[in-house]
């Protein structure tokens, strides 16, 4: 018997290994991709706001052990991306492919600027330069490519399976 959070678990195992191995090294134009952040964003698109946000907390306390951040910064972070995700896409019925691809986009955006602003707020200082607006394109842009896998991997990591007897 799995639950839909011990395969999130699971995922975000593999998520976080390639975000800090492959994803890395590879930086176009001086930037890492940002896996964690698009998985989050994907699962409050697929599944609202509630589900976005309880992904953040767990995928944000997973990666808070591999940052040198103070421990609950990245997951307040991804849990407020995740939930922004959710309250985005809430008010159309049925959301098709490219309504959550734009969704992604504009959550790559806020959940980049959330980041230097709540290490502001906890007093880790030099986050905010202009820098940070070329950060925020490059993830937007990375993101949108991976976003049609990121959309199916969080459908059926959060998918909830009736168990039938």
């Amino acid at each position: 018997m799995s639950s839909r959070w011990s395969r999130l678990v699971l995922v975000m195992l593999f998520v976080i290994a390639l975000q800090t191995t492959l994803f890395a090294d590879l930086r176009p134009f001086g930037v890492a991709a940002q896996l964690v952040l698009l998985f989050v964003i994907a699962s409050g698109v697929n599944h609202g706001v509630a589900i976005g946000a309880m992904t953040g907390l767990i995928a944000g306390l997973m990666y808070d052990f591999v940052l040198p951040t103070p421990v609950g910064l990245v997951s307040l972070v991804l849990g407020l991306a995740g939930a922004t995700a959710g309250l985005l896409i809430y008010f159309f019925r049925q959301p098709t492919l490219w309504m959550k691809v734009v969704a992604i986009a504009v959550c790559s955006v806020l959940g980049e600027i959330y980041y230097p602003l709540a290490q502001a707020v906890v007093g880790i200082d030099g986050w905010l330069q202009l820098r940070l607006i070329k950060v925020v394109i490059v993830v937007a842009i990375c993101n949108v490519i991976f976003s049609p896998i990121a959309i199916l991997l969080s459908r059926w990591t959060l998918a909830d399976r009736k168990l039938t007897v």
